[in-house]
């Protein structure tokens, strides 16, 4: 893959002995304040052929050779977080081909979103066949490698995520430079090729990418297999973007005795009041409700929150973030604020939410907080990243690179059981609850999706064919499991 090799050549190395400074401070760093490393582990060993990089970066090991940009990241992947990222002066601006990519589960790509008109050359849906003259299926396999997160398939979703928007070092650890020859093919067309510019990122299209990733795949009504589907999408949880939010919000700022964070939750009752309605008027027409969430960006997880509660009669259970402590062995457990519910739908039917490999962040929340509440959760495994950083942190910085390293800054458990109190807890004894029956989910003891995903109770691998009919042979898929298991009727 010689495009690959010559892109990765191009990253500026540092001093070889100023990097050995680095990796030194970066290890002291993650030990005294990554949420976890042990956890890390307990996944590692959970999911051995998932696991890419080594523990050398957090442990007693040699330290790791880190003399470029790539050697940083093979150092970092070994963390299996998806929250990993690279910023400062080296890592450069955040760029776009104004395209989002979304990818199956047998390596195949499509153009999802076109969003802006950068892209004028691509159609939403086509079919990429190959990257700069490398076959999809190759290239995703390639760069997952270099991608973080922790396991490959959704590594592969993020890698064709941050294709369409990323910074400079990021597509550099793709091997792509600043133009990107595509073989695309539309329906019932012969192949092309196209090539794209990246140009930087604007207010103006990350406004465009809200929009984007909240318009709808799915019909808003069909029937499969005899079972009137009703639909409802949600994309992001990104209230900045939403004229709705803004005017409500800013309204209630100026209302006596308000706070920043009233007017907020204001703004997201707004949101949850719009939601619930567009819900009930299309529920009163099906027999079951599909919540399609793949693709989900995240974004603020207290709205992810209101608007779970607003679906179901059981409250989400209690979430704590855990941070560390500063002790050995010991971390630190911050219950997640829960706000009074707004409102909820009038209209209760079976619930389906639709996840996938590319399923993540708050996303993943809303996806662990519904299947709790009684949803049931189909389609794939979501990326894992179950923790979170402070919205616009720069991160830690190593100064003689250039680089800021971002990670997560706290781990998201789900207690439905009470068992999880506030306060300092037994790290080990705490994993030892979280990492049984490798990390699935329960209702009867406290669980986490960090690194491991939420697992779907009826697993739905995405082919070609669903990327291209926005996934009602999927659905179609899932109704039918369910009836075979006698949870709906036929």
């Amino acid at each position: 893959m010689k495009s690959f090799a010559a892109a990765l050549a191009l990253l500026v190395p540092f001093i070889a002995s100023a990097a050995d400074d680095e990796a030194a401070t970066l290890r002291a760093h993650l030990q005294a304040n990554y949420p976890s490393l042990a956890y890390v582990e307990r996944y590692r060993a959970a999911y051995p052929a998932e696991v890419q990089g080594s523990d050398a970066l957090w442990t007693t090991a040699a330290l790791p050779t880190v003399v470029n940009a790539s050697q940083l990241v093979m150092s970092l992947v070994g963390l299996q977080d998806q929250h990993v990222g690279l910023g400062g002066s080296a890592a450069g601006q955040t760029e776009t081909l104004g395209v989002l990519f979304r990818t199956s589960s047998d390596g195949q790509m499509i153009a999802w979103r076109v969003f802006d008109s950068i892209a004028a050359a691509i159609k939403p849906g086509d079919t990429i066949l190959a990257i700069d003259k490398v076959a999809t299926k190759d290239w995703l396999e390639q760069v997952q490698k270099v991608t973080f997160g922790g396991n490959r398939r959704s590594r592969s979703a993020e890698a064709a995520l941050h294709f369409g928007m990323a910074t400079r070092v990021v597509h550099q650890m793709q091997g792509i430079g600043e133009t990107v020859m595509l073989t695309v093919q539309s329906k019932g067309e012969k192949a092309r090729t196209v090539s794209l510019r990246y140009e930087p990122m604007s207010e103006q299209r990350a406004a465009a990418v809200s929009e984007a990733v909240n318009r709808r795949d799915l019909p808003v009504l069909f029937s499969a297999s005899g079972v009137r589907v009703g639909t409802m999408r949600l994309g992001a949880f990104a209230p900045q973007y939403d004229p709705l939010y803004n005017k409500v919000a800013e309204l209630a700022e100026k209302e006596p005795g308000a706070t920043e964070d009233s007017a907020m939750l204001d703004g997201f009752c707004a949101i949850v009041g719009r939601f619930v309605n567009e819900y009930d008027v299309i529920a009163t027409q099906a027999d079951v409700m599909v919540l399609d969430l793949r693709g989900n960006m995240g974004g603020f997880g207290r709205e992810a929150r209101l608007l779970s509660a607003a679906m179901t009669r059981i409250a989400p259970p209690p979430t704590f973030d855990v941070f560390a402590s500063g002790k050995a062995g010991v971390v630190k457990l911050v219950a997640q604020p829960e706000d009074e519910v707004c409102m909820h739908v009038s209209q209760q039917k079976p619930l389906i939410v639709l996840t996938d490999a590319g399923t993540r962040s708050s996303g993943e929340l809303m996806s662990a907080w519904m299947w709790a509440s009684g949803a049931i959760i189909a389609g794939e495994r979501t990326i894992g990243a179950g923790g979170g950083y402070e919205f616009g942190s720069s991160g830690f910085k190593l100064e003689k690179s250039g680089f800021n390293v971002r990670t997560s800054g706290n781990f998201t458990f789900f207690d439905q059981s009470g068992q999880l109190k506030g306060g300092e807890a037994d790290e080990q004894a705490l994993l030892n609850t979280v990492a049984s029956d490798a990390f699935a989910p329960s209702h009867l003891r406290p669980f986490a999706i960090q690194s491991a995903g939420m697992a779907p109770d009826i697993a739905s691998a995405s082919t070609l064919g669903d990327l291209h009919d926005g996934g009602v042979a999927q659905v179609a898929r899932v109704i039918a499991a369910l009836q075979r298991q006698a949870v709906l009727k036929n």
